[in-house]
């Protein structure tokens, strides 16, 4: 399926949001606990260590108070997510108290534990989408990078139904060395459902989980990473497109990968983002953050106003720099680095993602190999013409 994009209006909508500071898009992290035990998570925690923690779980009183506030400020977008988000105790009594205050909720889930009741309250409150996150195409795939085992069937089941439900789904993938080998079938299953598949080779060091782990995560290596990325982009959408692709590649500017919807790319050392401009992130445990891959900065939510949170984060954002180096590289509209990305390589905004260079200069070689081959190949078909 080919990539979707937002609509005009959407766009008009966080452009005048972003140059008023207007909090457009939220994203509530109910918990960080999982029923799965995904390698490369950057959150997850078990209930042990939540229990230990020295900040306790949000509320559900506390998140619908920050949600009216943050409303009041200009909230309209809102994505749910986790962990897995449904595992919260209070996760749909929250979203059923959301949806009433007309905002536009989308989920993240694994899908596992989308019950017949679950799908009553979606049925009944519908959401503005259901990101459903694909680990593999078998269940033994599942087994090998989640650590559960007959999942696929299950959240294939899941799928099927909310599609029965007129609910919308979208497919991402976050593809690791652990589950490369049900690629095509992960982009068959999504062609044959007819839905589309965000597929990202590139795997963010789990920082805010393991501080110790900054450059590092159960992913590919940066020549690995370039290679599936074309390869996952040509099984999705052709030779022709995929051609295309690659002569992107050596123009030097191609769609960023492993950034979220809406992410716009740093210039002149700036976050050029809606991270701290337009969008924030809440953790479990209350910190307001610009983007949940950052450690920091966060701002304290509890016991002050959204507002008081939201002029504080914007003004800490606004300062943030990247590193001077990234911003006049001639590689940027192909390496895309932003400030999350360069915290969570290097440790610090202002580091180099070595890590990106490295996968954007074999993208570049993998485009540059495979476009003289066909020059040759057709040099050579009308020599013997």
């Amino acid at each position: 399926m080919a990539g979707h994009s937002t609509s005009p209006l959407t766009d008009f909508m966080f452009y005048k949001a972003d140059n008023s500071n207007i909090p457009l898009n939220g994203t509530f992290e109910v918990t960080p606990q999982c029923n799965f035990s995904c390698r490369m998570c950057y959150v997850r925690k078990t209930a042990a260590e939540v229990r230990d923690s020295k900040r306790p779980m949000m509320t559900l009183d506390q998140w619908l108070q920050l949600a009216k506030e943050a409303c009041d400020a200009g909230m309209l977008y809102l994505l749910l997510t986790g962990g897995e988000p449904t595992i919260w105790p209070d996760f749909w009594k929250l979203y059923e108290e959301l949806i009433q205050m007309g905002l536009l909720i989308s989920i993240n889930t694994n899908g596992s534990r989308l019950n017949d009741q679950a799908m009553e309250t979606l049925v009944k409150f519908p959401p503005r989408r259901v990101n459903v996150t694909l680990y593999g195409a078998e269940n033994s795939t599942y087994e090998k990078l989640c650590g559960v085992e007959n999942m696929f069937t299950v959240v294939d089941h899941a799928v099927r139904q909310l599609q029965s439900a007129g609910i919308q789904v979208k497919l991402n993938c976050s593809l690791t060395p652990f589950n490369v080998c049900d690629l095509e079938k992960m982009i068959a299953y999504a062609k044959e459902q007819k839905l589309i598949l965000d597929i990202a080779s590139y795997m963010f060091p789990p920082i805010r989980r393991d501080g110790s782990m900054i450059g590092r995560n159960d992913r590919f290596t940066p020549e690995e990473s370039a290679f599936y990325r074309l390869k996952a982009y040509r099984l999705q959408y052709g030779e022709t497109q995929y051609k295309s692709f690659l002569k992107k590649i050596r123009e030097g500017s191609i769609p960023s990968p492993g950034l979220e919807e809406g992410c716009i790319d740093p210039v002149d050392g700036k976050i050029r983002c809606r991270a701290g401009k337009s969008s924030f992130w809440v953790t479990w445990d209350g910190w307001i953050s610009p983007c949940g891959m950052m450690a920091e900065p966060q701002v304290e939510s509890r016991d002050r106003s959204f507002s008081a949170a939201w002029n504080e984060l914007t003004e800490i954002s606004r300062n943030i720099m990247l590193s001077g180096v990234c911003s006049t590289c001639s590689n940027l509209q192909l390496c895309h680095s932003c400030a999350a990305m360069a915290q969570t390589e290097t440790g610090t905004f202002s580091g180099i993602p070595v890590y990106l260079c490295e996968t954007v200069n074999e993208m570049k070689r993998l485009a540059e190999e495979t476009l003289c081959e066909d020059d040759t190949i057709s040099k050579t078909k009308q020599f013997f013409a």
